[in-house]
């Protein structure tokens, strides 16, 4: 949230509301502890968040689209451990990082947990990255989790080519 006097973060304000964003793959569930995480030491709600891609049009005769029952049935997995944890699940049709950024803001959401899918190359500059979106065009603070993030072995320790003298 921005203080209008300041633009500067409202530093005062509580986080009452985590939005996950999904799109049901094992990548992206990856995220959902550190959501539940979150939610729970805040005492907030998390608010689960499908998108579904748009329709060709065409496709559906302009008829009204519904998840199939798969989805749904997914999607209603996406719970909880914790009891403690307030849960809502929303869905909506669109283009995910617009969609995000936008029910982000309706819901007044505090803070964004979603993975990232950790594409670089030529795959991203194709597809790009829903990640990358939201980081650049949410209204409120985004946490990222890598994909691999937890395989990965214990970074390196640096080369230090001189220690500088404590200042204080």
């Amino acid at each position: 949230m921005v203080n209008e006097s300041s633009k500067s973060p409202d530093v005062h304000r509580p986080v009452t509301q985590v939005l996950f964003p999904t799109d049901l793959s094992s990548s992206s569930q990856l995220a959902f502890p550190e959501a539940e995480r979150f939610a729970k030491a805040l005492g907030a709600r998390l608010i689960v968040l499908y998108v579904a891609p748009p329709p060709d049009y065409w496709s559906t005769g302009g008829e009204p689209v519904e998840l199939d029952p798969e989805t749904v049935a997914a999607l209603r997995a996406v719970r909880p451990v914790s009891s403690d944890v307030p849960v809502e699940h929303v869905t909506h049709i669109g283009l995910a990082g617009e969609v995000i950024c936008w029910v982000a803001q309706e819901l007044d959401c505090d803070l964004i947990v979603m993975s990232t899918h950790g594409h670089s190359g030529l795959k991203h500059l194709l597809f790009g990255s829903v990640a990358e979106y939201v980081i650049r065009h949410a209204r409120c603070p985004v946490t990222t989790v890598r994909q691999h993030a937890a395989d990965e072995k214990r970074l390196p320790e640096p080369q230090v080519y001189q220690r500088m003298p404590p200042i204080i």
